[in-house]
């Protein structure tokens, strides 16, 4: 290879990995630039923001809880929903931002977390264990009814959920995140509020059965946000996106639904991108299975993730 070609070769290496170390560490670089709040570009002299809108074009309302969502929305994923999500992210030639939390394993099993992961617990029990036995950092507790979750503790989710909240004393370093889930909605809510009520560090609002239908996802948030707040003024509230569920979502939903659930005082959020199988409706053009490329689009729109530096494709071979 001549001097020319490995020169160009470092240049676009070094332009990349420049790319990928502003992504890990939030720094400020042209054209590499991965923010972990939306971007929003600055306004002309004179001119307003315009307000999020409703399906029929309304204006959503922007209430003062608002102000209490954190300055940067902290998120959840779980990892198989994340390798989903990254495969598509190099397709696109796109850098993933980085997540607070990754949930290990794919039907919520905590037995094969990576270093760095978050175990999710579908029982009071094991996460109860965990605790005890000097367990630091997040964890979720995913009460469902589904057989992941003991019969007992489905037939009286209040009393588990609250336990499960309640092992936040244990330990000042642990952090647990309660996501129940339930039909009909209203049931889910009061279990959001008993989680809040009980000290939880975090309570996700299971909001991504609504996310085809944005008036209904802002007025459920809204008042998920409201009646959690009634009883606790400091747990986060999480809200639930989801790229397929397994109905297709598409981007721009989901960004109406990102920015009700902000106005509406959320402060971080559960994104999903699920394989439901033999369910799945997700495209070829959504990325198949999961619909990651949904995802990936709705991460751009926010401006969570940018694309790499270009290169020529002539040069390409210089830089692989």
């Amino acid at each position: 290879m001549s001097t020319a070609a490995r020169g160009v070769r470092t240049v676009f290496r070094d332009a990349r990995r420049a790319g990928e170390i502003a992504v890990a560490l939030g720094l400020g670089m042209s054209m590499t630039l991965v923010m972990l709040t939306p971007f929003r570009p600055a306004l002309a002299a004179g001119t307003s923001r315009a307000a999020p809108t409703g399906r029929h074009g309304a204006p959503r309302p922007v209430q003062g809880s608002a102000a209490t969502s954190l300055a940067r929305p902290q998120w959840l994923v779980k990892s198989n929903d994340m390798a989903l999500l990254r495969q598509q992210a190099a397709e696109d030639d796109v850098v993933m931002p980085r997540f607070t939390w990754v949930g290990c394993g794919g039907r919520s099993d905590p037995d094969h977390c990576l270093t760095g992961q978050q175990p999710i617990y579908t029982s009071y029990w094991r996460l109860r264990s965990a605790a005890k036995a000097g367990m630091a950092g997040a964890a979720v507790f995913d009460i469902e009814p589904w057989t992941r979750t003991p019969a007992a503790q489905r037939a009286d989710p209040g009393d588990y959920i609250c336990k499960g909240a309640r092992l936040q004393r244990t330990d000042p370093q642990l952090k647990v995140i309660i996501t129940p889930y339930i039909r009909p909605p209203q049931a889910m809510l009061r279990e959001d509020v008993t989680a809040a009520h009980c000290g939880a560090y975090a309570v996700d609002i299971q909001s991504q059965f609504t996310n085809d239908d944005p008036d209904a996802f802002s007025a459920f948030v809204h008042r998920g946000v409201q009646d959690i707040r009634a009883v606790n003024k400091n747990v986060r509230i999480l809200a639930g996106l989801a790229t397929n569920s397994p109905v297709v979502q598409s981007p721009r939903d989901l960004v109406s639904d990102y920015h009700a659930a902000l106005a509406a005082g959320v402060q971080g959020f559960w994104l999903n991108a699920n394989n439901w199988a033999g369910r799945n409706e997700c495209a070829r053009a959504q990325g198949g299975p999961g619909c990651p490329e949904v995802g990936v689009q709705f991460l751009k729109d926010i401006g969570l993730i940018t694309m790499l530096p270009w290169v020529p494709p002539a040069w390409k071979r210089f830089v692989s």
